[in-house]
């Protein structure tokens, strides 16, 4: 299939694309307008951004982390709190704080030697609600 007869940007990837499809379906017009919405589908698709997502995803994989942000949905704390609260020598949770900070999950704020932490958005909230509502 010559690359002029395609409306796709992907060129030569898209030709060896149509030619699976082709053969998975059957039938070249539907291969051709399916590979045309795959490619249109990926366009899209920002790798910076995914990559942004993918650190938000990792840092609230953790346990930990994710003890953390429910913990600031009540509010700013001190990282002495956190300690208290989980139980875990500062190194940890600084360690931790620093990859959710890393993700823009959280936000600190220095009052002197204390660091206080918060939510850097009420969206994190939400987040977490939902995660939570898709195991229910």
């Amino acid at each position: 299939m010559p690359s002029s007869d395609k409306t796709c940007k992907c060129l030569d990837a898209c030709c060896e694309a149509e030619k699976s499809l082709m053969r998975l379906i059957g039938d070249e017009e539907k291969a051709k307008e399916r590979c045309n919405k795959i490619c249109s589908l990926m366009d899209r698709i920002d790798d910076d951004e995914s990559n942004q997502e993918v650190r938000v995803f990792k840092a609230i994989a953790d346990p930990t982390r994710l003890k953390i942000l429910k913990l600031l949905m009540g509010g700013e704390l001190c990282v002495c709190e956190i300690m208290i609260a989980l139980k875990k020598p500062q190194s940890s949770i600084s360690h931790n704080l620093s990859i959710l900070e890393d993700a823009g999950l959280v936000k600190e704020r220095k009052s002197g030697k204390w660091c206080h932490f918060r939510l850097s958005d009420v969206a994190i909230i939400d987040m977490i609600n939902l995660a939570r509502q898709i195991n229910e």
